[in-house]
């Protein structure tokens, strides 16, 4: 036959103790053993974490659960026998201090350079459509759409597109009629695609295509 041993569970550290409740605050202190329960917040119940009563924080009674991460850290310190944490030097201000040496490299290290991000020449608008000027804008931020896509279709980037307007004749002019004309171009790979407005429709007029490599974000 075998005899099996049960150990029952140890008794919480303040078992039979006082436990009061910091005023003010949810944390929870373990008072010194016998001391009487205060019947309303006080300031000279000793507390395991202030044995002395003139120093002890304000108390109320608590009469509620009692857990380990509900209680004081230094009732619990207290309670165990465990030593105070060393309490951080305080270092005046302006003093150097000296920093530790680092370890000597005693294994073969291999040096990887990074190269340059790989930049492309930017896209040339065209000067002329049908034989006249056309005058163009400075390029601007495109505005980010929600229900299409933002990226380049070629290098696949979608913070990099940008947009320019231009017009060519003159409105007052029945032979050299006003016309306008959009462009966008990704500053990532510099593709670029120019378009007449023909009433709601956009017509392709030129297109410079990128030297970057398809899908390779630029």
């Amino acid at each position: 036959m075998s005899a099996l041993a049960v150990e029952a569970p140890a008794a919480p550290l303040w078992g039979g103790r006082l436990v009061v409740r910091g005023a003010g605050r949810p944390v929870l202190h373990v008072a010194l053993a016998g001391v009487t329960a205060p019947v309303m917040p006080v300031f000279t119940v000793a507390l395991e974490c202030a044995p002395d009563a003139e120093q002890a924080p304000g108390v109320r009674p608590w009469a509620g659960p009692v857990t380990e991460s509900s209680l004081c850290s230094g009732c619990l310190r207290s309670l165990r026998g465990e030593p105070e944490p060393e309490k951080p030097r305080l270092v005046p201000a302006g003093t150097a201090l000296a920093l530790p040496e680092p370890a000597p490299d005693r294994g073969p290290r291999r040096l990887w350079a990074v190269p340059e991000p790989q930049t492309y020449a930017e896209a040339a608008l065209p000067r002329e459509h049908g034989g006249r000027p056309i005058t163009w804008s400075a390029w601007t931020k495109a505005p980010m759409l929600n229900c299409i896509s933002n990226a380049c279709g070629w290098c696949g980037d979608s913070r990099s597109g940008e947009m320019a307007g231009g017009r060519q004749g003159n409105p007052m002019s029945r032979t050299n009629p006003l016309r306008r004309y959009l462009a966008y171009r990704c500053t990532a790979c510099q593709e670029m695609t120019a378009y007449e407005q023909v009433g709601g429709d956009l017509k392709t007029i030129a297109h410079h295509r990128s030297r970057a490599p398809k899908g390779g974000r630029a």
